[in-house]
């Protein structure tokens, strides 16, 4: 298994919030921020693991902690926690930030668990050779460190 060892969050993507991402209320849809949140994800997974054959097993721990407002800029921000054989765990949160003054808001945070698949099928891409050929072209500029981490009970990937 990999683990970054809870490293510093990077940003995935951005978005701003428009008028037809607001509900009644003028707050951003909760099913938007959580679609933007698993699309940003899987953008930053792919470019971290060099693979893009993987589902989207479970969002987790799911927290949101205020609304977005129409004109916010929202940026996706991602970590690797762990990966199994087939599974990648991200920790994600979506902050808005306020260029003109500086301000940060934490909007919402989460876990993603990723699986990846070959031919329709959980697939052990992080004992494969293709995986090992990866690390070696691209560490360390972007793969995850190899560092054995803990399994997660709480945390069902079929892996």
């Amino acid at each position: 298994m990999i683990n970054n060892g809870h490293g510093e969050f990077e940003i995935a993507t951005r978005h701003m919030v428009m008028e037809r991402d607001l509900n009644p209320f003028g707050h951003l849809f909760g099913g938007t921020m959580l679609a933007w949140l698993d699309e940003g994800s899987a953008l930053y997974v792919m470019e971290k693991i060099g693979y893009r054959d993987f589902v989207t097993v479970s969002m987790d721990h799911v927290e949101f902690k205020a609304p977005g407002h129409r004109g916010d800029a929202i940026q996706i921000l991602c970590r690797i926690v762990r990966t199994g054989r087939s599974s990648v765990l991200v920790q994600a949160k979506a902050v808005s930030h306020t260029a003109s003054t500086g301000a940060v808001r934490e909007i919402i945070d989460c876990e993603i668990a990723y699986v990846c698949l070959k031919d329709d099928k959980s697939y052990p891409y992080f004992q494969s050779d293709e995986y090992a050929h990866w690390v070696e072209v691209n560490q360390p500029r972007t793969a995850p460190p190899a560092v054995i981490a803990p399994a997660n009970p709480d945390v069902n990937m079929t892996d």
